[in-house]
């Protein structure tokens, strides 16, 4: 399957998370340099928080992404939010 392919697929714009990543990090990178020499103060210094804030999602969600992927392929840790079949399915345990 070709690249633009698997990009159109369900699911398939996580691929472009890094390369997302990277441009937000330069935008943020030019904002802060903009900023410092003092062209448009204001508005710089709202979007390099803006752009400091969508780093901070992606990473979220790039984490939360990988941990659910992980648990519907089975690799992935107890204490996730996906249901555990089971041990004893037909004994009774004791409660006290």
């Amino acid at each position: 399957m070709s690249f633009v392919k698997n990009l159109l697929a369900p699911g398939g714009g996580v691929a472009l998370i890094p390369f997302i990543r990277y441009v937000i990090m330069l935008l943020l990178v030019v904002c802060l340099a903009a900023f410092i020499s003092g062209v448009a103060r204001v508005h710089m210094a709202i979007l390099s928080f803006l752009s400091g804030g969508l780093l901070v999602s992606l990473s979220v969600f790039q984490t939360e992404y990988e941990k659910m992927t992980n648990n519907r392929q089975g690799g992935g840790a107890a204490g996730g939010s996906g249901k555990a079949p089971a041990k004893n399915s037909g004994k009774k345990e004791r409660a006290d």
